[in-house]
């Protein structure tokens, strides 16, 4: 179990997630627009920023999650937590990289290709958290913990970020069905499993003290 302060940490963390994920994918749609193509000088570094702190807020979900539902009778939470923490440790410590390939003249790649470069390394990621989200549903405790719209939304979200993530890498999804299924998983789904994670962190308390 966590204690109640993880569940105070954790449940502020997935709210703080939703929130800025708002924020991010608003900028990209609705200042820069679809049209928009490479690095914006202007909201680059927002973006950064953004990214910086939803990969951050996620990284205690993340843990927070994985010990709530993983140990010893679910390593199977434990090790796809694991590994979906350090996937996502490897895409957080990337979110200035364009931004400082900008500002610094002396870079040997452009931010577009440094964008393209850190697109690629952290091509997997979507992965492996969809894999961790179907794993962590499957426990028995996450069904008592979860409120049920949030099991919903976790396997779809979860479904959905793991069809997009394979069906652009291996060129199968067309563009415009592509970025309608990442939205969907990515931008909706997704986002309302780890706010209803917050709501488990919460009732793992409420649990305890019954």
């Amino acid at each position: 179990m966590i204690s109640r302060e993880e569940a105070r940490l954790g449940t502020i963390m997935s709210n703080f997630f939703v929130g800025l994920i708002l924020v991010n994918f608003g900028i990209q749609i609705f200042v820069l627009g679809p049209d928009q193509v490479g690095y914006d000088s202007t909201w680059g570094p927002v973006l950064s920023v953004t990214g910086f702190a939803l990969g951050f807020s996620l990284l205690f979900v993340f843990y927070i999650t994985t010990k709530l539902f993983g140990g010893p009778n679910n390593p199977y939470v434990t090790i796809a937590g694991s590994i979906a923490f350090v996937a996502q440790v490897v895409t957080t410590i990337g979110s200035f990289a364009q931004v400082d390939a900008y500002n610094n003249a002396d870079a040997f790649l452009n931010a577009n290709e440094v964008g393209n470069a850190v697109g690629g390394v952290t091509s997997g990621w979507g992965i492996t958290i969809g894999i961790f989200g179907l794993v962590a549903l499957r426990t028995s405790k996450s069904v008592e913990l979860i409120p049920r719209y949030g099991v919903f939304a976790g396997y779809g979200g979860a479904t959905l970020i793991i069809v997009s993530t394979l069906g652009f890498a291996l060129g199968i999804l067309p563009d415009t069905l592509g970025i309608a299924v990442s939205a969907l998983g990515g931008l909706l789904l997704y986002p309302l499993f780890i706010f209803s994670l917050g709501k488990a962190f919460t009732n793992s308390q409420n649990t305890q003290t019954e």
